[in-house]
């Protein structure tokens, strides 16, 4: 009963991940998962291995070996000689004892008696596992299968070439046995850690290895497990416990529990990416402890933290609230951390075509690191671009690679990421309303011609070519909300730039250049009429060959009417206030609008970038914080009464003051 038991559970485990294989085309299903005794087979794969003295060192491994349901739990008085004669059918490729040598064979023997639960689950894992694999695999046909072992991994079963994994098979092979069947091998199946194994059993373990690790939550899985007779106070109780470990690197991008998200200051970054998976294939960077800490020790100035932060969720719903009481050291490291491990791992069958006509592979990934891809994309949804003249994106991949089950591991010692990357510039694009936050009722006060309009730069080259280009093709025309005041509204300081080098970028602890990119009025002209109209054309005195006092004026469409459009510009001059809200990690609520600037003229000439305030410094870091941001504060403000010439006094849209804004987005340029 026991035996059966336990065979019904491997069979449930290798058969939820023997469905991904890919079995060699000339194979039959009856080849593989045929349970009926091979005719003639008389005999247990158990019977086959003990009885033969050319396996008597694998047979003595079998015989003293525990099965591991995981790297802690063994099954009592159970070995691998019980599953080998059960009633499980599975493949068996045998190393005979010329291919196991007297020092391999000790080593196994010795922890299989060893009293460490890690040696035997080893033995299991990266031995006997790797020889094993559920259901019939006889070489009938030639062709190639990629063989699911109970170990998890995928080996090379060549049937042409009589190899697995490279190794040859012996002379005896397709031996059948009433539950399976039975190939000899002259050498032991290479065993290759994936990743996170890797990072979980290579000594001694790096500090990125301990973090990863160290988010393993292992848990009972009574679902899985066989109930036996409940306990005298009627609570169940179990003859087979099984456990499970999972690992919310692997399953999210940003993990937060099901109940008490509110309290979590910061999400949990992961890969979002399973590096255990034997059938994925992954390219990934794995730090050093010398890489580790210097990349810690570069990024704590930039994620310096608060005891207390606003919570602007709130405010922008009219309530008020302050979360406090934080560890900003605990936080600090948290933030860090997660900024380290996020963009790691690379799927190579997500990474761009090479020359944009076939795909990657690993061996074309090795030849260059990735530096013949347009860009890298990585699992956390960063793309990685070579910098011209400041950064190349192979250099993330330096050394020889080693090889994994499931991909590639550089083993980097220097971090090579560039600063744009982990301190990048703030791009806020101006282009919705949902962008604009509101602590009160109508604090941004805004006109209802205030609308994001699309302006084609290419459409408008002419004039873009000259007067300079819009950011994304679009603008936010802010209206005035009164015949006497200009427009006043409030920008959430969180980039929104899906073309910035990190489009989703927080503002950090260090200094930044805060800019504010205008767009010029006469450019919602062009809009609304949905061309360039003539007036922007110089005219021209074109001349008749035949008469020379015939003269016509026409309009140039190859020279901009700079005159024309001066007077335009000069019509919508006008000046912004400009105040910032942010955290100084001081005071129960942030800074209340903080001047940057009373009073910074544009001339209404061009795109143009006006610089508000220059190495303002942030004190507390908002990277990873979920509810908190900075606040920046515009005001149109009435142009002086000798904006423009008397006699160009009327043909202002709006008189002697132009109260509406057109910008195009906010930068805060960093500067450390």
């Amino acid at each position: 009963m026991a035996n059966n038991r336990i065979n019904r559970y491997i069979g449930a485990i290798a058969l939820g991940t023997i469905l991904t294989m890919v079995p060699g085309c000339t194979d039959t299903w009856d080849d593989h998962y045929n349970n009926e005794p091979a005719s003639g087979a008389t005999l247990t794969l158990w019977d086959l291995i003990k009885d033969n003295p050319n396996y008597s060192r694998f047979a003595d491994i079998v015989r003293h070996a525990k099965y591991y349901k995981d790297n802690t739990h063994a099954v009592p008085t159970y070995t691998y000689a019980d599953i080998l004669n059960g009633g499980q059918v599975n493949t068996v490729w045998v190393p005979d004892n010329d291919a196991l040598s007297e020092e391999e064979y000790q080593k196994w023997l010795q922890m299989c008696e060893s009293e460490s639960a890690m040696d035997g689950y080893n033995v299991q894992q990266q031995f006997l596992g790797n020889h094993i694999a559920l259901w019939r695999h006889n070489i009938s046909d030639p062709g190639v299968d990629t063989v699911k072992m109970i170990n998890g991994k995928n080996l090379e079963f060549d049937k042409a070439n009589l190899t697995l994994e490279g190794l040859p098979l012996g002379d005896e092979y397709n031996i059948p046995a009433v539950n399976g069947v039975m190939h000899v091998l002259k050498g032991i199946a290479p065993f290759r850690y994936n990743f996170y194994e890797s990072l979980k059993y290579t000594e001694p373990q790096t500090l990125f290895g301990k973090y990863v690790v160290g988010k393993d939550t292992t848990y009972f899985s009574a679902d899985r497990s066989i109930e036996g007779l409940p306990d005298e106070n009627g609570n169940p109780t179990y003859v087979d416990s099984v456990y499970r470990t999972s690992n919310r690197l692997f399953e999210y991008k940003h993990y937060l529990p099901d109940n008490g998200a509110e309290k979590w200051l910061m999400s949990d970054n992961g890969f979002d990416a399973r590096i255990n998976n034997e059938d994925s294939v992954f390219v990934m960077i794995m730090p050093t402890d010398q890489a580790w800490n210097a990349a810690y020790e570069m990024l704590k100035p930039s994620h310096t933290y608060a005891a207390l932060y606003e919570n602007k969720v709130k405010g922008d719903l009219n309530s008020s609230e302050t979360i406090k009481d934080l560890d900003p050291d605990s936080l600090q490291k948290m933030s860090i951390e997660m900024d380290l491990i996020s963009p790691l791992v690379f799927n190579i069958h997500k990474q761009p075509k090479i020359n944009r006509e076939i795909n990657w592979t690993l061996d074309e990934f090795k030849t260059d690191g990735g530096a013949r891809a347009e860009y890298l994309l990585n699992t956390y949804g960063d793309t990685l671009r070579t910098i011209e003249g400041e950064w190349d994106k192979a250099s993330l991949f330096e050394g020889e690679p080693k090889e994994m089950s499931n991909g590639l591991a550089y083993e980097v010692s220097s971090w090579n990421f560039p600063s744009q990357y982990y301190t990048p510039d703030v791009d806020v694009e101006i282009e919705d309303a949902g962008i604009f936050y509101n602590t009160e009722s109508n604090n941004y006060k805004i006109g209802s011609g205030s609308a994001r309009y699309s302006f084609s730069n290419d459409a408008y080259k002419d004039i873009t070519d000259k007067y300079g280009r819009v950011s994304n093709n679009n603008f936010f025309h802010l209206d005035a909300s009164g015949p006497t005041a200009g427009p006043k509204l409030e920008i959430k300081l969180l980039g929104n730039n899906p073309n910035a080098y990190v489009p989703n970028a927080q503002v950090m602890s260090g200094k930044y250049d805060i800019q504010l990119v205008v767009v010029p009025h006469w450019y919602l002209d062009i809009v609304s009429a949905g061309k360039i109209e003539d007036e922007f054309y110089k005219m021209d005195t074109l001349v008749n060959e035949l008469d020379i006092t015939d003269t016509t004026f026409v309009r140039n469409k190859d020279i901009i009417d700079t005159a024309y459009v001066n007077k335009l510009a000069a019509s919508n001059k006008y000046k912004i206030k400009a105040q910032l809200t942010y955290n100084d990690g001081k005071k129960t609520k942030d800074v209340s609008k903080e001047t940057l600037v009373s009073s910074i003229d544009y001339d209404g000439l061009r795109v143009d970038t006006l610089t508000l305030k220059s190495d303002f410094e942030f004190p507390v870091s908002y990277k990873n914080v979920r509810f908190s941001y900075p606040v920046l504060y515009l005001e149109g403000v009435t142009a002086k009464k000798d904006a423009l010439p008397q006699k160009d006094i009327n043909k202002a849209p709006y008189g002697l003051w132009v109260f509406d804004l057109l910008v195009d987005k906010i930068i805060l340029k960093r500067k450390d």
